[in-house]
C-alpha cells in the first residue's frame, strides 16, 4: 500500500453517517475493505448520552468492545451493564441493543462484523419489534 498510514487516532477518521438507524451517534470505519482488510469491518460507534442503537437482528455474528463510557447491552432476553474494558459477543439472528445510560459521557463501542455486515440493519435485515425496557 503506497503512502498508507499505518497508525492514527480513531477520532481523525472520517465520519460515516449512521443517523438513519442510530440517532445521536457517530460512526467511523477503523479497518475494512478500503482500509487494510477485505474480510471484516471494524467500526467505532460513539453514542451520545442516552443514545440507543435500537433492537435489531441479522444473520451475521459480531464482536464488540467498550472502550469508553458506560451503558447497557441486551442480547436475546438478557440485559448486561457494560463499561470501558468490557467485551460483548452477538450471535447471528439474536436481537440485540446497545444504549448509553450516562447523562454526561459518550459510550464508545468498537464493533467487528464480516464485510457484508457493515450495513443499516433496518434496510437489509428484519428488525425485531421488541420493546426496550428503558
Amino acid at each position: 500500500m503506497k503512502n498508507s498510514k499505518y497508525v492514527g487516532k480513531i477520532d481523525d477518521l472520517p465520519l460515516v453517517d449512521c443517523s438513519d438507524f442510530i440517532l445521536g451517534a457517530e460512526k467511523r470505519i477503523v479497518f475494512g475493505p478500503d482500509r487494510f482488510g477485505d474480510a471484516y469491518v471494524m467500526r467505532c460507534f460513539t453514542l451520545e448520552p442516552y443514545s440507543v442503537a435500537p433492537p435489531n437482528r441479522h444473520p451475521w455474528e459480531h464482536y464488540a468492545l467498550c472502550i469508553g463510557g458506560e451503558g447497557k447491552f441486551i442480547v436475546g432476553n438478557t440485559e448486561y451493564d457494560i463499561a470501558n474494558g468490557y467485551w460483548m459477543h452477538v450471535p447471528g439472528n439474536i436481537s440485540h441493543i446497545f444504549w448509553n445510560t450516562s447523562d454526561k459521557e459518550p459510550l464508545v463501542i468498537i464493533c467487528i462484523v464480516p464485510k457484508g455486515g457493515d450495513v443499516n440493519p433496518f434496510t437489509t435485515a428484519r428488525p425485531t419489534h421488541q420493546e426496550c425496557s428503558f
